[in-house]
């Protein structure tokens, strides 16, 4: 599971390219920008290959709109509406009411902004920074 889709509001048509692997949004837009993206990632890493029902970019959106995230089977849980939060590169935790704020100043390159918006770990007293 290196990536998966989190829809960060019920209610707005926005939808977070979620990297497992750095822990961190690596992509954002709405539902079609989202759907070219997952398409274009599919055929790039499965040439000539069908998407079954997990992998299939449109039923990967379905997912985030039921339940706040495309992951399924044994890591469903993972972006679920009701996380709270994300740990973001091993820095702290995103909580998910910030998601679309974080992606926002990403993509206006105030990527220490992000910092800002971080809870720290639980047994820790601040964010880790720089």
């Amino acid at each position: 599971m290196p990536s998966i889709v989190i829809k960060p509001d019920r209610d707005r048509d926005l939808y977070v390219y979620w990297s497992t692997v750095v822990e961190a949004p690596v992509a954002w837009g709405d539902r079609a920008s989202m759907l070219d993206h997952l398409t274009s990632e599919f055929r790039r890493h499965h040439p000539g290959a069908i998407p079954d029902s997990i992998s299939d970019p449109g039923r990967r959106l379905d997912r985030a709109d039921l339940n706040g995230t495309s992951a399924a089977g044994g890591f469903a849980f993972f972006g679920r509406w009701d996380d709270d939060g994300l740990i973001y590169e091993q820095r702290g935790i995103l909580p998910r009411h910030h998601l679309a704020r974080a992606c926002e100043l990403l993509e206006a390159g105030q990527d220490a902004e992000v910092w800002d918006l971080l809870e720290p770990f639980e047994d820790e007293t601040e964010v880790r920074r720089g």
